[in-house]
């Protein structure tokens, strides 16, 4: 799996409904530039969630359900009432907040907007850094076709990349090796740019690499250049053209090594 990190935009639209959260929702599936403005607005939107309707504890719960993506479990939190309503057919309570405050009480857990539309999902990093600076790194799958562009080994990884993933990386607890590589595109206008190789968990690949570009996204502004970033199975034998480029591991987790208390887990 491959995600580029893409400059966000915030566009004018009426956004305060929840027909136009819906619209935003669908846009920004579309076109991550619009994931800035999108998230900005769900802050002080109206939101609903489940809990359980025969609750007798003091303290809140939350409903949770598997995602349909990939198995884990997920808080349902609806743009709309009517939709949230539905969803739990009279057999749940609806939580009415804006979001923030939901996003405040589910703090740790994955929240997925809108789970029978044109879903969204959160995972508890981004929720974190979101909350904290109303801000998530917008980022864009990207399947880069046979011939399009050629690895290469860099002369030297970028200093402030290299420190930035060596501070992040410990926390991202089933990643175990990271590299950095160049690629060099065929077409002849546009630049060489870097990609960060993740070794982890083929089951969190998404969480790891989405993990690793909230950690590093006001690096990557200060670089000035789009990144790739490229997963493969930490288990399995590395690809083999890290073998054939002569990688160093920029990462590597160490046997045993300490786990620190991560603002992202």
């Amino acid at each position: 799996m491959i995600v580029k990190v893409v400059p966000a935009t915030v566009a004018e639209e009426n956004t305060g409904s929840a027909i136009g959260l819906d619209r935003l929702i669908e846009a920004a599936a579309k076109d991550p530039s619009r994931e800035l403005e999108l998230f900005q607005t769900l802050l002080g939107a109206t939101m609903y969630a489940h809990s359980p309707i025969d609750d007798k504890s003091e303290r809140l719960r939350l409903v949770m359900f598997k995602s349909p993506d990939d198995g884990s479990y997920v808080v349902p939190v609806f743009t709309d009432k009517a939709k949230a309503e539905f969803a739990a057919r009279g057999k749940m309570r609806l939580v009415e907040g804006t979001g923030r405050e939901i996003l405040e009480i589910t703090r740790g857990a994955t929240v997925m907007f809108n789970p029978n539309d044109a879903r969204c999902t959160l995972y508890p990093e981004e929720i974190s850094e979101l909350l904290a600076t109303g801000v998530v790194a917008p980022v864009r799958k990207h399947q880069v076709r046979e011939g399009e562009a050629q690895y290469f080994k860099l002369a030297k990884v970028p200093p402030v990349l290299a420190r930035a993933m060596k501070k992040a990386l410990p926390d991202i607890r089933s990643v175990e090796l990271a590299y950095v590589m160049g690629l060099k595109w065929q077409e002849a206008e546009r630049p060489d740019s870097l990609m960060i190789v993740l070794g982890g968990c083929p089951d969190k690949a998404e969480r790891e690499v989405r993990a690793l570009v909230t950690a590093l996204y006001r690096t990557f502004q200060e670089l000035g250049e789009a990144v790739d970033v490229i997963h493969f199975d930490g288990r399995q034998s590395k690809p083999e053209w890290i073998r054939r480029l002569k990688l160093v591991p920029v990462y590597r987790r160490r046997l045993g090594q300490p786990i620190s208390v991560s603002k992202y887990n």
